[in-house]
């Protein structure tokens, strides 16, 4: 890997030397993340290191069919066996429960409204293959899964419908009371598309496939839940995403207050990229058994389950795209339509398919989209978020459907694509949908990567000679340069637009509009350190150590006299929490303003102590001096006189708002309740591929890229966080895919079966900064979580079509995966 800086030459760009000149600080220094050290040695706990004294464990009985009636469930074997202490039914739960909350919890039908339910088991018909039929509660794992196999469920098979595509036509209806697979979907115009594609001189279609993949955690989902009968109350030990926020999908099922469910998560998540958003069907299962046994209970998902039946598959779409445009290579329109096969239940990312209005023409300048999209249910397991929640996917259609305008005009792909770049002078640009992009220079980053590419091609990778040996070993070897937009720090409001009338929408005042803080909390201790406690959860972003280094600097002391730790989702108010590549900006905004107010208040504090005004006093340094003297109070002496007080000065908290909140210029997209993602991060990639046209095999030589995250709070996570998504974005381009048979028998139940990248197939990562400051947020940072699994699909594909551009192959990448047998066909059909 390597890691460059831009030349000073460049417009509209401050380099990192710069920024470090001005001032030194920790806030934008690679320091080492504390989060590291307990990781590193074995320290850090886990849900799967939880097992309370006493406790029973889970096992599921989970349907083998993708569609069956559930005739009889026998369980009295199971419950015969000595170490069996319950066994859970949907009789049982819908005694005392209620159905988990859904997206769309009801649809309307030519008979009224009707409610679209699903429970923690499967009831009358089971839905998918993995889903939960009967739950097992036994002294160990192993035993509750011996008398779980003891459990005889008679079904009655149904067909089964298991693609999207073939969902709209009903003839298979995967809710029977509802009537209807397609769900939900609307048609959103902008501008004057009919005019526009009516005039233009060129129309072109395509049509696109984006196949089910999802993060594959390194850990798998656990719960431990533990009931206290005096209180009528359950802890809940998990590892769930975004606890404050979705905590509901647990409460609001055992039909109890939120403030009686206390949901915890660790400081130590294994991974979750969205994943872990949609295990609270474990968490109310645990905890209804201990309610019924007053024994905790944990459950931890095998493998198997995880990839079968875990709910965390993602977006899995059919694409036909339009663009209109004119001889002299201008875009003029766009139209998007898309299906998204959502399984079995629409469950919390409904509104994935409606972020991508928030870069919906990337970095294109087009002023007339329509953007369509229908919601299919089929028989296959719930859709839930993944890195990049549903842009990915269009990131991916909308950069195929350029590279077939500028073949279709005769133009140079990259030259087409340059042409149309919005310009540094239009930022803040705002977007058809009326999303708005605060900062950037594609241009320029177009031109630095082809100027990285135009080396290559001077004895290096793509060297003429070399590129024309290569073809007569049937390898073709070719790159597309790109410009991809990453959107950041998500709004909250626009999330239910799905489940609002949206007739209403237009007269909807901002007034109305309301937005969650990011909350953060800070204590002088005895000792003289500092203790800040973040509300939201983390799963590997390095949370503590941002904090940590901004706090450090606001406060002018040591990082490591700073000690962050998390809240409970009762102890924390609720808040969107650790997704949408919101944190670095959130929480870069609350550690100031929270640092803000204990410096006021350690001043008012010093202040009252000596008995004299605050302009006598002054902070420096880590402690209040006096102006007039020579008296100082450290931190530890604030703490030590703030001790007795019945208002603890030294005990603070803030709570940031989103950083659109406060600009008029948001005001249309919140009142209609679109994406407002206020921060566009964005990356120029050019990857070098080569693809073997004898096997179909795509190996990629090097991936060059040259990203703009505004400013880099911490230059060693933002790297790390590119890496991470770029190795994501491979998996996804080449290898990842949650295949289904037409019974709606899963595919991919092992990592067999589901392929995931390695050291083997992730390339040499060349990677540049430059910095262009977003002017709205507290620090200039710009959201970095989920770029390289938004861009680099769509960067490996295009290089595919320009790889294999001499054989005259109509679009050869225009599925992902990109699969070799798919590749193969393209060839061979070529050839014919």
């Amino acid at each position: 890997m390597s890691t460059q800086q831009p030349t000073d030459a460049e417009p509209n760009v401050e380099t990192d030397a710069d920024a470090e000149s001005e001032s030194e600080s920790f806030t934008g220094t690679g320091l080492p993340r504390v989060e590291d050290h307990r990781i590193l040695t074995g320290e850090a706990e886990y849900i799967h290191d939880v097992t309370p004294e006493s406790c029973l464990h889970m096992a599921l009985v989970r349907s083998m069919h993708a569609h069956a009636e559930i005739v009889d469930i026998d369980t009295s074997e199971a419950e015969d066996h000595p170490e069996c202490e319950l066994v859970l039914t949907a009789e049982d739960v819908k005694e005392q429960y209620n159905p988990m909350p859904t997206g769309i919890p009801e649809v309307e039908t030519d008979d009224g409204v009707e409610p679209l339910e699903e429970w923690s088991l499967a009831g009358d018909v089971a839905r998918f293959v993995g889903e939960p039929v009967a739950a097992v509660f036994a002294t160990n794992r192993y035993v509750a899964e011996d008398a779980a196999d003891l459990i005889d469920v008679e079904y009655d098979t149904k067909e089964a419908v298991a693609d999207g595509m073939a969902a709209r036509e009903d003839e298979v209806v995967v809710h029977e009371s509802v009537g209807t697979n397609v769900i939900d979907g609307e048609r959103i115009e902008f501008g004057d598309p009919e005019t526009t594609f009516e005039e233009a001189d060129h129309v072109v279609e395509g049509e696109y496939s984006w196949g089910r993949i999802s993060g594959v955690p390194l850990e798998t989902a656990g719960v431990v839940a533990t009931y206290d009968d005096e209180t009528d109350s359950f802890d809940i030990d998990c590892n769930i995403q975004l606890h404050t926020l979705v905590d509901d999908t647990i409460y609001e099922t055992l039909g109890y207050d939120a403030d009686d469910v206390r949901v915890n998560v660790p400081a130590d998540v294994g991974g979750s990229y969205g994943t872990k958003i949609a295990i609270h069907r474990y968490c109310c299962l645990a905890a209804m058994a201990s309610k019924e046994l007053d024994r905790p209970i944990k459950f931890v998902e095998d493998r198997i389950e995880n990839l079968q039946g875990g709910d965390m598959h993602c977006s899995d779409r059919e694409y036909r795209m339009r663009m209109a445009v004119d001889d002299d290579g201008t875009m003029c329109g766009l139209d998007v339509w898309f299906v998204d096969d959502f399984g079995a239940f629409p469950r919390y990312p409904v509104n994935q398919v409606l972020k991508p209005l928030s870069v919906v023409t990337n970095s294109y300048a087009i002023d007339d989209v329509v953007y369509e999209y229908e919601l299919a249910l089929t028989n296959k397991t719930s859709q839930t978020a993944y890195r990049g929640f549903g842009v990915d996917p269009h990131i991916y259609a909308l950069e195929m459907i350029v590279d077939e305008a500028a073949r279709e005009v005769g133009m140079d792909p990259t030259e087409f694509r340059r042409r149309n770049l919005i310009e540094p002078d239009q930022m803040p640009y705002t977007l058809p949908s009326k999303n708005i992009y605060d900062s950037g220079d594609y241009p320029a980053t177009l031109e630095r990567i082809q100027e990285i590419i135009d080396d290559e091609r001077d004895g290096g990778l793509l060297d003429p000679e070399v590129v024309g040996a290569k073809r007569e070993e049937g390898k073709y070897r070719g790159v597309q340069p790109s410009v991809i937009i990453e959107p950041g720090v998500s709004g909250s409001d626009w999330t239910d637009r799905q489940r609002s009338d949206r007739e209403e929408l237009e007269g909807r005042s901002r007034e109305e509009v309301a937005e969650l803080p990011e909350h953060l909390r800070a204590e002088l201790r005895a000792d003289g350190t500092v203790r800040a406690s973040l509300a939201t959860d983390s799963s590997g972003q390095g949370h503590q150590t941002l904090v940590s280094q901004l706090l450090a600097d606001e406060l002018e002391i040591l990082p490591s006299d700073i000690e962050v730790d998390y809240l409970d989702s009762v102890d924390a108010p609720t808040e969107y929490g650790s997704a949408a590549s919101r944190m670095a900006v959130m929480l870069s905004g609350a550690t100031v303003g929270v640092a803000e107010r204990l410096l006021e208040n350690a001043e008012e504090l010093a202040a009252d102590h000596w008995g004299v005004s605050s302009d006598g006093v002054q902070y420096r340094d880590g402690s209040v001096e006096r102006v007039d003297g020579d008296d100082s109070l450290s931190l530890a002496d604030l703490a030590d006189i703030d001790a007795d007080r019945d208002e603890r000065l030294t005990q603070v908290s803030y709570n940031y708002d989103h950083p659109a909140t406060d600009h008029e210029e948001f005001d249309e997209a919140f009142r209609r309740k679109f994406p407002v993602y206020p921060t566009a991060a964005f990356g120029a990639n050019a990857p070098i591929v080569e693809v073997d046209v004898e096997t179909g095999e795509v190996d990629i030589l090097k991936f060059y890229t040259v990203r703009d995250c505004g400013t880099m709070l911490n230059p060693m996570i933002v790297e790390g966080q590119a890496h991470g998504g770029i190795a994501q974005g491979v998996g996804a381009a080449l290898l990842e895919e949650f295949g289904y048979e037409d019974d709606g028998q899963p595919q991919a139940i092992t990592l067999f079966d589901y392929l995931l990248p390695s050291i083997e197939n992730v390339p040499e990562i060349e990677m540049e900064h430059t910095v262009t400051p977003s002017p709205y947020t507290e620090t200039g940072a710009k959201g970095v979580g989920e770029g390289g699994m938004i861009d680099a699909p769509a960067s490996i594909a295009t290089s595919i079509n320009a790889a294999l551009d001499p054989l005259e192959i109509d679009e050869p990448a225009d599925r992902i995966p990109v699969a070799p047998d798919h590749l193969r066909k393209k060839v061979r059909d070529a050839d014919q």
